[in-house]
């Protein structure tokens, strides 16, 4: 996943995302070693590719199934399905170059993306649910300074400087508002079928309205992956916010 010289190449690689469980959560890449230095060329080619990788997810979403925008060049997604595993590999992107200061920043833009993409796209609930899962397992142990699945220490926070109080509260907004949009958007999932609708069921109906492309959970796995929403970095931010919330720096 690195150069020689410890900085990923373009073309990342990721376990097959229609095998993973919706019940068991995605590990993230390991980081490199040591943070990106700050202002080098590494660190701008870096900045750069993932500027421009969100660019393309945003205009894919702009020209997605249904959209009113102008045509763009990117094919547009019809499903959170196209948009999860697009965001899903820009979380390890992210992820593996061991800069706080960059996987803070970029992973609230991504986390702030989700949460605006998931009402408005035909629902793919194991799909969001992993990465939802992903995004949580980053976020709390961004809060630690440290993988929150095995303690191990992640690379840049030698020198203590971690997630601001500013940072936190935006964290804690997305993970609530990610949260409502994920119920709300599922329920609309299970419509009652219109009434020019013919020799179908209300189940069948529905995922018609709303294809799911063999993506649908059971309504046990359901509610328990609603629980698991952020719920790591809800615990993460109830025990640091209120010592901080005030802290704006």
């Amino acid at each position: 996943m690195s150069d020689e010289g410890g900085f990923l190449k373009v073309g990342l690689t990721s376990p097959p995302l229609s095998t993973a469980s919706s019940t068991i959560t995605p590990s993230l890449p390991h980081p490199r070693n040591h943070s990106l230095i700050s202002g080098s060329p590494k660190e701008a080619n870096f900045i750069r590719f993932v500027n421009q990788s969100i660019d393309r997810i945003q205009k894919r979403y702009a020209n997605r199934s249904g959209s009113d925008e102008p045509q763009l060049d990117e094919n547009g997604y019809t499903s959170f399905k196209q948009a999860g595993e697009d965001f899903e590999r820009l979380v390890d992107m992210v992820w593996v170059s061991g800069t706080p200061s960059l996987q803070i920043t970029f992973l609230l833009s991504v986390a702030f993306l989700v949460q605006t993409y998931i009402p408005s796209l035909s629902p793919a609930p194991k799909t969001m649910f992993r990465l939802l899962d992903k995004l949580d397992v980053a976020f709390a142990s961004l809060l630690q300074g440290r993988n929150i699945d095995s303690g191990e220490p992640l690379p840049g926070f030698e020198t203590g400087k971690g997630v601001t109080g500013t940072e936190k509260v935006r964290i804690k907004s997305i993970a609530d508002n990610s949260r409502v949009a994920v119920v709300h958007r599922m329920s609309k999932s299970h419509v009652e079928p219109e009434s020019d609708v013919e020799g179908t069921d209300d189940a069948e109906a529905s995922m018609e309205e709303y294809p799911i492309d063999d993506d649908l959970l059971g309504e046990n796995d359901f509610a328990m992956n609603v629980a698991r929403v952020y719920d790591r970095t809800t615990v993460e931010l109830g025990d640091q916010l209120g010592g901080d919330a005030t802290n704006q720096g």
